[in-house]
């Protein structure tokens, strides 16, 4: 991992990916967002890469929004679209995309921890914002213990800044995972919490109560 984001150059780890299998999060999340019930809706993927995730999405009724900062991966994401899959590819840095589609489901597939703290807090408040009551985040964040916490400047957290990150927010799956294996990069010491929680559905009420008064 380069130590500074704005040397950091993804397209050789996303042409590495075609051809690989959907990461199983995006299927449980999937999988939370239908347990209530639904089964279309929008779903916002930010660090879309190569798209697999989001066609996946696309695949199983979603609309999706895909955003990505690898210009590489244009021709890869526009031929979702050109082959009628519901999917928007957005290309440009995460911070910078502003506000975020309302979503019933906001993915993110080991990207978050790749921005620096600032860029982070922007990119959490939008993705908080945009979230539709009884709508599911779904995300993997690097520990203060990961390898890359060490020299670089991305954002990696604690059990207890994640806590708050998630408050206010229904917890349904919660994993934190150490190990010691590999990266693209080669060798590393991997420090990795999961996170799917669901905004309640009782928020809609709230503020629906809120502008009657």
């Amino acid at each position: 991992m380069q130590p500074r984001a704005e040397d950091r150059d993804f397209s050789a780890y996303n042409a590495a990916q075609h051809g690989r299998t959907v990461r199983p999060l995006a299927v449980r999340a999937v999988t939370a967002h239908r347990a209530s019930g639904a089964t279309s809706g929008t779903a916002v993927d930010l660090g879309a890469g190569a798209g697999i995730e989001a066609l996946y999405l696309a695949e199983v009724g979603y609309h999706v929004h895909a955003y990505d900062v690898d210009a590489s991966q244009r021709d890869a994401l526009d031929a979702l679209r050109d082959h009628g899959a519901g999917v928007t590819a957005r290309l440009g840095r995460l911070e910078e995309a502003g506000a975020l589609p309302d979503a019933d489901i906001v993915l993110s597939c080991a990207t978050l921890s790749f921005l620096t703290p600032p860029a982070f807090t922007a990119v959490w408040s939008q993705l908080r914002a945009c979230l539709q009551p009884g709508g599911v985040v779904a995300v993997d964040l690097f520990g203060e213990r990961d390898d890359w916490a060490a020299g670089t400047d991305g954002s990696f957290f604690s059990q207890d800044e994640i806590d708050g990150l998630v408050d206010g927010l229904e917890v349904l799956e919660r994993e934190e995972r150490e190990h010691d294996g590999r990266s693209f990069g080669g060798p590393k010491h991997w420090h990795v919490t999961e996170v799917i929680a669901r905004r309640p559905v009782q928020d809609a009420r709230s503020a629906a109560d809120g502008s009657a008064g």
